[in-house]
């Protein structure tokens, strides 16, 4: 036999190859088939156990908000997405109705979302991400759009072009359209160092998009935030122009009849002028970054490394400048060096209570041994008999000494007693008492640290004759008396507030608000609700927050203070 080979050897050979190759090929696909299947009952398992655990969240917020969605679904990957979401957050005797058309939540695995929604686990993953699509918000009063566009996420967009809102023919013009913005929030914790990292991005296509960055330490995810103890390292913002800019220039330039770098000029002169009408000054250098923004687009960032000490509590007590100081913001444009982020703020009005103190005080009231470093005036009242006259006590004297130097006449006059007018009787149906039925307020306020007493950047300055006098000996001295010297009018006096009815304290829910009660008594703080029988405020402290009910009949005025705009 040629090559010794026996034919019957070959064919044997031939058929146990091929049944082992048949055998490896019905194992794998029985284990492909087993890994569909498995794969189909986690979908299904997930998809059921996402579902229950949805119906217990929206349980769980059905006081507060009803939500609805039109279904639910799971991937292997871990991800649960929503479709046609509505959520109606219930305010007052309206409701607020948010709308998304998807809604996308990234978890670690299949496992940890099956872990989840089995056990009914609240605890947060290490790390997850939101996403929505086709958000589009209710009426928002305390949003301006003059401020920030909410569609576009354009600042200022329409100042300067003469018109208060761009309608879709003018973004037609523009070559864009308004379409639905884009929104996504990044959840990273590292339990070992207990720092949070959160990152909201913002995108309206055409138009901007922003990114807004926060890492704070230590946050603790099982307990409640104390704000008293949360560090903040480090607070990022970046805006990216989409090409928007360079066209709305063009536009509104055409409409004016100017060139777009023109229009750049007047846009930014009115930024400036609307910053100036809320009590804000920009620096130089700061508006010499937005208007590269504004002529050329590109993107521009703020970046903010606070000091070591602050936590986030006292930065909800501290006034704007101090807030920057203790923030440490600086601002850049592209890559060219950064620029300190700098705003200056009017100083407050000074407190009513200051101004309505009568200019002269009897001499009477003066009483027991003054002394001090500095001479002290005293006003008297003038009568009909004798000119004006200011007594002064020296800086070691006493008030014996000052009296010596004023005619009889008048202390006899200052010191006449005045009678005690009697309290008023509360109206029917008040509580009585001094504090006019808002004791809740006192012992919310009792909780709260002193806040710093603002000081008046002017004063007042003392009134001298307008003549010098006569020399010693001159006949002269007999017919001169000196006389006051009258001030120019005072300049206008800026308000900080917009006064308003108390009806539309409805729409002001997250405003920060100064109302005058009974008596001359002023609370300020943030707006969580109101009725036809009060306002619920939030105020606060270096400690913490307190919440008290302000009585709507107890209430004579509502300022709404300017200096508490969103920002964005």
């Amino acid at each position: 036999m040629p090559n010794g080979h026996c034919p019957a050897c070959l064919i044997q050979l031939s058929f146990g190859s091929g049944a082992r190759f048949i055998r490896m090929w019905k194992l794998l696909r029985n284990l492909a088939l087993a890994g569909i299947l498995l794969a189909g009952v986690l979908k299904l398992l997930a998809w059921y156990e996402v579902g229950q655990d949805a119906q217990r969240i929206t349980a769980a917020l059905a006081p507060y908000a009803q939500v609805h969605y039109d279904s639910i679904s799971a991937g292997l990957d871990g991800s649960v997405n929503l479709s046609g979401v509505n959520v109606a957050v219930k305010r007052d005797k309206t409701q607020d109705v948010f709308h998304a058309d998807s809604v996308a939540v990234e978890t670690p695995g299949v496992f940890w979302l099956l872990k989840h929604a089995l056990f009914s686990e609240s605890l947060l993953p290490p790390r997850f991400g939101v996403s929505v699509s086709g958000l589009k918000l209710p009426s928002m009063p305390w949003l301006d759009s003059q401020w920030l566009n909410p569609s576009t996420l354009v600042p200022f967009e329409t100042l300067g072009c003469g018109v208060s809102a761009f309608a879709p023919a003018d973004y037609s013009k523009m070559g864009v359209s308004v379409g639905d913005t884009r929104q996504r929030v990044d959840y990273r914790y590292d339990m070992d160092s207990k720092t949070l990292d959160l990152t909201l991005t913002l995108a309206s296509p055409g138009f901007a998009k922003l990114a807004l960055e926060a890492e704070v330490h230590p946050f603790d995810p099982k307990g409640p935030m104390a704000l008293d103890k949360l560090h903040v390292d480090q607070l990022s913002m970046d805006y990216s122009d989409l090409g928007y800019l360079e066209r709305r220039n063009r536009f509104c330039g055409q409409r004016a009849s100017i060139g777009p770098g023109q229009f750049a000029e007047q846009h930014v002169a009115a930024v400036q002028a609307l910053l100036q009408q809320h009590g804000i000054q920009a620096s130089n250098e700061l508006m010499k970054l937005y208007r590269h923004l504004v002529e050329s687009g590109g993107q521009a960032s703020i970046l903010s490394l606070p000091n070591s000490s602050f936590v986030a509590g006292t930065g909800l007590t501290l006034a704007p400048e101090d807030l920057l100081r203790q923030l440490n913001v600086t601002a850049r444009y592209q890559d060219t060096p950064p620029v300190m982020f700098r705003l200056s703020f009017a100083a407050p009005a000074q407190a009513e209570t200051v101004a309505d103190t009568p200019p002269s005080t009897p001499i009477a009231a003066v009483t027991g041994n003054l002394s001090g470093t500095a001479s002290i005036p005293v006003p008297v009242p003038p009568s009909p008999s004798m000119p004006p006259v200011t007594a002064t006590i020296p800086p070691s004297g006493t008030a014996a000494a000052a009296i010596a130097h004023v005619p009889a006449e008048s202390i006899t006059a200052a010191a006449k007693p005045v009678a005690a007018t009697p309290p008023a009787a509360s109206p029917p149906g008040r509580p009585p008492g001094p504090n006019m039925g808002l004791d809740e307020l006192d012992r919310a306020e009792a909780r709260l640290p002193q806040p710093p007493r603002p000081v008046s950047p002017r004063s007042t300055p003392d009134f001298l004759p307008s003549t010098p006098p006569p020399p010693p000996g001159s006949t002269m001295a007999l017919v001169w008396k000196p006389t006051i010297e009258r001030l120019g009018a005072p300049p206008p006096e800026y308000h900080d507030y917009d006064v308003i009815e108390y009806a539309r304290l409805k729409d002001a829910q997250g405003r920060r608000v100064r109302l005058i009660t009974e008596g001359g008594k002023k609370v300020e703080g943030y707006v969580i609700g109101a009725d036809d029988t009060g306002v619920e405020l939030r105020v606060n402290g270096g400690g913490g927050d307190a919440q008290f009910v302000v009585p709507k009949m107890r209430i004579q005025q509502v300022q709404l203070l300017r200096r508490y705009l969103p920002s964005g």
